[in-house]
């Protein structure tokens, strides 16, 4: 496929076909639910290990007792089809169990990151009238004071320690206070026992029915929930089936990256499961604790940010590690430079690894994956510097940002994808959703990344940026998003100033970015170390931590580019240089 006469418009040409089979490309995708497809490739299979967590380790027979459990208990609550749950979780057994748990009852299952702050949580709740959450332990006062007269009837508390091994769990209570809960809360064990009489009323697949709520900042940092169902996880996962990524049942996959993030979901757990693998939970996600956990765990796979990958490579080294079980070792979540893709392939083939990393772009409008590379290469299929070729049910396309025409080979214009495995539709939202998704003239709905990319004759995605400013940073150990438009916003509401330009500057030691705030003042201002004082103040009322700039730096014009537009990389360049 994908070798005749090309038109020189990559969504016509679809070359990336050329690297799939006709069974492939040929292959129908999955109609049934996320927990059926889970089940069947598993039912021969019951007393193989689905999850590790910390020295626990759960077969496919108790990971779906587990499930059934969790169903019978929610049942017993009153969750039924259509009914939407709070899930505020990390990585941990008990979050594995409610998701499917709730797919099984054809519930939805709202996921919100445990760092939201309280205001927030109010919002999704009063959004959704949940009626449940289920909440780790350490957010449970957020949970309490965001749920008070609101349409929520109970609290499940979960512990960390629930799934410990006994000895473990008795350290862990004893070293982690917990909070006092209202009588309204319920732990984990006490909900399982609610159930245990239950005969849940199981609902039949559906096409399209909305599984997942899962929130997404987009491009404006505006909350919006992405309806994602099971189609779109199960699609995602086909893709992975005809990629030559050898996922050989009983691999270790490690995992990190919290459910409230889908890949975290939809790969790091979904597709994992789908196809046997043994899933190392780990409920933080730490970059320089990555390599002792790589150490003791010895995993098979594993796909996290760049700092992950950093610091193993200085522990590589340095200790002189055999990688030689390492299968797949996955980037995302950014772009990556070609010299240091270059230089952590060297370092993993030199001790052992004969593969090299896998690197895809993704957003949680299309369920995470999008494009990826492969570990075994085929020719021009895992280009330095790109992020890979479509799954094989994906079309991409680039697009001319002002005319709407579909750019050519080697052009850049904002990446549009047409997937099964792009979402619903944005939760109570129409207006965004309009937006963002586009349906063609035959009839294809086309998400509008807001991303920058071009792709070359082999079917290879470049990704050139982004067309509005996002950079991801990490907050209490997970990673979080800056979105610059949001605090502009607020540091222009302040008489004195004119304007304000905030950039991303790499931290210390990491390929995680803060915010510089470059500031043009009105004339007549009061003086800038009370301006100072104010900004300081007014940013920790309105922004959460990560989002307030570290610093403020006054000049008297905002650098532009010849055709007047605001030069970003020249701002970039001086918040490094005047660091330095």
């Amino acid at each position: 496929m994908g070798e005749g006469k090309l038109t020189g418009y990559p969504s016509v040409d679809k070359p990336w076909l050329k690297y799939y089979s006709e069974e492939a490309i040929n292959a129908p995708l999955p109609r049934c639910t996320a927990y059926e497809l889970i089940r069947c490739g598993n039912d021969g299979h019951l007393n193989d290990i689905a999850l590790i967590y910390f020295d626990r380790k759960i077969t496919y027979r108790q990971l779906f007792a587990g499930i059934e459990s969790a169903a019978k208990a929610f049942a017993a609550l009153g969750i039924a089809q259509g009914d939407i749950v709070i899930l505020c979780m990390v990585n941990m057994p008990e979050t594995v169990y409610a998701l499917y748990a709730l797919d099984r009852l054809g519930a939805v299952a709202n996921l919100i990151d445990p760092r939201t702050n309280t205001e927030q949580l109010r919002n999704y709740i009063t959004e959704c009238d949940a009626k449940i959450i289920l909440t780790v332990d350490i957010t449970y006062n957020a949970i309490e004071k965001a749920a008070k007269d609101t349409t929520v009837e109970k609290i499940v508390v979960v512990s960390p320690a629930e799934s410990l091994p006994l000895a473990k769990r008795i350290a862990y209570r004893l070293k982690n206070k917990a909070p006092s809960f209202s009588k309204d809360v319920t732990c984990w064990g006490d909900f399982i026992a609610v159930g245990t009489c239950t005969v849940p009323d199981y609902a039949p697949y559906e096409q399209n029915r909305c599984f997942i709520i899962a929130h997404t900042g987009g491009t404006t940092g505006v909350p919006k929930g992405v309806m994602l169902s099971d189609d779109n996880l199960n699609a995602v996962t086909h893709g992975y089936r005809y990629l030559n990524i050898p996922f050989n049942r009983q691999d270790r996959y490690f995992n990190d990256l919290p459910p409230f993030i889908i890949y975290g979901l939809a790969i790091a757990i979904h597709t994992t499961l789908c196809y046997g693998l043994q899933v190392i939970l780990y409920p933080k996600f730490e970059p320089k604790e990555f390599p002792r956990l790589f150490k003791r765990y010895r995993p098979n796979h594993f796909s996290d940010g760049a700092d992950h990958l950093i610091y193993l490579m200085r522990e590589i080294e340095e200790h002189q590690l055999d990688v030689s079980h390492l299968i797949t070792a996955g980037f995302g979540g950014d772009i990556l430079d070609p010299k240091v893709e270059c230089s952590i392939n060297t370092c993993l083939k030199e001790h052992g690894c004969q593969y090299e990393i896998v690197k895809g772009y993704g957003m949680t409008e299309t369920c995470a994956t999008t494009t990826t590379t492969t570990t075994i290469t085929f020719q021009g299929a895992n280009a330095a510097g790109s992020v890979g070729i479509p799954l094989v049910s994906n079309t991409v396309k680039i697009v001319e940002m002002d005319t709407g025409s579909e750019q050519g080979y080697d052009r850049v214009g904002e990446i549009w994808i047409s997937s099964p495995s792009v979402m619903l539709g944005y939760y109570k939202n129409p207006e965004e959703t309009k937006k963002s998704i586009v349906i063609d003239e035959i009839g294809n709905r086309w998400i509008r990344t807001g991303d920058l990319g071009r792709m070359n004759k082999d079917g290879s995605l470049f990704h050139e940026g982004r067309i509005r400013r996002i950079y991801v940073t990490t907050f209490e150990g997970q990673p979080a998003k800056i979105f610059p438009s949001l605090i502009e916003e607020i540091v222009e509401s302040i008489p004195d100033i004119y304007s304000c330009i905030v950039v991303g500057r790499h931290m210390k030691d990491s390929t995680y970015y803060e915010p510089v705030g470059y500031i043009v003042l009105n004339e007549n201002h009061r003086p800038v170390q009370e301006l100072v004082k104010e900004l300081r103040l007014v940013c920790s009322e309105q922004l959460p931590t990560y989002m307030r700039p570290v610093e403020y730096r006054f000049m008297q014009n905002i650098p532009h580019t010849p055709i007047g537009k605001v030069d970003f990389r020249a701002l970039e360049r001086m918040a490094v240089e005047e660091e330095e």
